[in-house]
């Protein structure tokens, strides 16, 4: 669907399309001249019959008339650009000159490569916690990965008796695999500076150190 594009004329609206018709209609009024007179000149019936035998196309790929609609900067005689130069020179020298350049602007801007957005960086946030709140989070991890592990084991033997529970305990067992394997590498980089301490509840980094990354629910 092509776009209207306008553009001021000495105080007058000038009606182009994103493909370079020209709304010859709606422009010649401001010069009380009609487009009908020009299509009906012999030059200009030669002109276009010599450029739809060139083309091979109808003469509708060069003239085309919108009737009806709201939108009267739609409705009219539309000529292509190489009928509306002409027309325009028809119409008058100045305006021939400014149509033609309004057209080339027209072409170029349809032309040119457009840049593909560039996606938004993520944001960053920064955070402050305590020593107890940031061992929390791995300890957190851990229950959930146990969690899982439980329910990997004990599915079979759900799905062997028919239990009603079979599904949400498949679901436990295996949809958030992917989640603790991406929460395992941040909890890797968080606890980076931290030793483990049988002790203290960094004895958690037993379990950070010894799942690998490409499976956690599988131990080394």
């Amino acid at each position: 669907m092509t776009n209207i594009i306008s553009a001021d004329y000495n105080g007058t609206q000038v009606f182009f399309q994103d493909d370079a018709f020209l709304n010859a209609t709606a422009i010649a009024a401001h010069f009380n001249k009609k487009p009908i007179d020009w299509l009906r000149l012999p030059s200009t019936e030669e002109y276009i019959n010599a450029l739809c035998e060139k083309a091979e196309v109808r003469k509708s790929h060069f003239v085309k008339t919108i009737k009806g609609g709201k939108d009267l900067s739609q409705q009219g005689t539309w000529l292509r650009r190489r009928l509306a130069v002409a027309f325009a020179r028809w119409l008058n020298v100045e305006f021939a000159i400014w149509c033609d350049e309004q057209i080339e602007k027209i072409l170029i801007s349809k032309n040119q490569p457009k840049q593909l957005a560039l996606p938004e960086p993520e944001k960053k946030f920064t955070f402050e916690f305590t020593e107890h709140e940031l061992q929390l989070l791995p300890w957190i991890w851990f229950i959930a990965l146990r969690g899982t592990e439980t329910c990997r084991m004990i599915y079979p033997a759900m799905e062997t008796i028919g239990s009603n529970f079979s599904g949400a305990i498949y679901g436990q067992a295996y949809e958030y695999r992917h989640t603790i394997r991406e929460v395992h590498k941040l909890l890797k980089r968080l606890t980076a500076d931290f030793q483990y301490d049988y002790e203290s509840n960094w004895r958690v980094l037993k379990h950070i150190s010894t799942i690998t990354t490409q499976n956690p629910i599988t131990t080394k």
